[in-house]
């Protein structure tokens, strides 16, 4: 037994040393969508999650440089998501996402805001190695998907398209694929998690840059009452991001395509074995992005994002 938990064990320090530290997930919202294991066979869960995102701070390159028009972005976002274990090994999720965005620049392009129902996501989930021993267990899946161009990608300020980052949509429909690796010895939990997304061409000849994201989730499970009773625990995270510049009509844009790395932390209860509470924040280690040569360009970089989640399982 000591034996096979070693091999498991060098088999995900493996990965976890073979992928540079990882990035967001493909997928804003929903409950644990990219870990190793699947929710429970004919179980299912619906969960509510909200979502904040602050950008204020002007970068080129890895240098903050200076904002003259004083320009910021914040975005709310609201995800209703439902999973379902098909089997054991085989669970399908489906996010319903609605946004919030606001832009402010004391510039030409001034203030506008926006709201409606965003990109929706399909995602299959299938578990194709776990093992088991008394007190702890590895689960390893892979990820498929797709994001649908459900949002719209045609907001208009008067008689003017938005800029695309404005947009609810993108009005493409786009392909996810990743792998989630998690080891859960004894109170302690171990996720890193692997996310590539392509996106393809959508309206007005526009695609968003493919992007490639790593994560690696520390947990520990600092309070558990006996059964069916409370438990709680802390968790950190390290995100790594890759993102391709964005294109129309096949020319890369300005100000945009970046490598990003970034740390989380926040809490995960259960008040009882069916619920899931999740409250996190995100903040900026590092960042290098692309941009133009003017005295304006730039791009508004992550100040900090918010993550709350309810889950409930039956």
């Amino acid at each position: 037994m000591f034996n096979s938990q070693r091999r498991v064990f060098r088999w995900f320090l493996f990965f976890a040393v073979l992928l540079p530290p990882a990035g967001a997930s493909a997928q804003q919202g929903g409950i644990e969508l990219f870990s190793g294991n699947t929710i429970f066979e004919s179980g299912s869960r619906v969960s509510l999650s909200h979502i904040f995102v602050s950008r204020g701070s002007l970068f080129s390159g890895s240098e903050e440089v200076a904002n003259p028009f004083d320009r910021s972005m914040r975005e709310h976002r609201m995800v209703l998501g439902f999973d379902h274990g098909v089997t054991p090994e085989l669970a399908l999720s489906f996010l319903l996402p609605f946004v919030e965005k606001e832009s402010e620049s004391l510039g030409p392009s001034g203030n506008s805001q926006v709201r409606g129902l965003a990109d929706a996501a399909l995602l299959a989930k299938y578990r194709f190695f776990s093992e088991y021993w008394s007190k702890s267990a590895f689960h390893a899946s892979v990820i498929a998907g797709l994001e649908l161009p459900t949002g719209s990608s045609d907001e208009r300020a008067g008689t003017e398209f938005l800029p695309f980052s404005m947009q609810p949509g993108t009005g493409s429909t786009d392909g996810i694929v990743g792998l989630g690796l998690t080891l859960s010895p004894g109170r302690y939990r171990f996720d890193l998690h692997a996310i590539y997304k392509a996106n393809n061409e959508g309206d007005r000849d526009f695609s968003e840059g493919d992007y490639f994201s790593i994560g690696l989730d520390f947990a520990y499970r600092f309070y558990h009452a006996k059964y069916p009773g409370p438990s709680a625990s802390a968790k950190i995270s390290l995100h790594w991001r890759h993102e391709d510049p964005d294109e129309v009509g096949g020319t890369n844009q300005v100000n945009t395509g970046l490598r990003e790395f970034r740390i989380r932390g926040g809490l995960v209860y259960h008040p009882y074995p069916e619920i899931d509470l999740v409250a996190l924040v995100e903040i900026p280690v590092y960042g290098s992005f692309k941009s133009g040569t003017g005295a304006n360009d730039g791009q508004l970089a992550l100040d900090v994002r918010t993550f709350f989640g309810f889950g409930f399982r039956f």
